[in-house]
């Protein structure tokens, strides 16, 4: 019985985007970064997309009820920083400059990715 409880639960977490934050990234990996309360009962989920060996191209990505948001960042593990690095994209399909994209990474954020990344 304690031994179901346990692959249940280790199932759930697998399964769960809270599983991703438990592993170390490799090459092309997705992990959960922040979750961020918008309102009420409503959040919206970062993760981050690419090889966290090479913080230099990362994909930040959000969804949730602020909806879909995918900008290209590098991490500047000395400076403790995140930087949009390019345009980016929202709602997969309209595009925004970086210098808008930027404007997304609020300080929580940027702080969850640093972390995440920064050893």
């Amino acid at each position: 019985m304690i031994v179901c409880r346990s692959v249940a639960a280790a199932l759930l977490m697998a399964l769960t985007p809270f599983g991703f934050a438990q592993k170390k990234s490799s090459a092309d990996d997705t992990i959960f970064v922040y979750l961020d309360e918008v309102g009420g009962p409503y959040f919206d989920e970062w993760y981050l997309h690419g090889d966290i060996a090479r913080p230099e191209r990362l994909t930040l990505q959000r969804s949730g009820k602020s909806g879909e948001l995918s900008v290209p960042v590098t991490v500047d593990c000395h400076a403790a920083t995140v930087s949009v690095s390019g345009p980016g994209l929202v709602f997969e399909s309209m595009d925004i400059s970086a210098g808008e994209a930027q404007e997304y990474i609020i300080a929580p954020l940027a702080e969850a990715v640093i972390q995440k990344v920064c050893p």
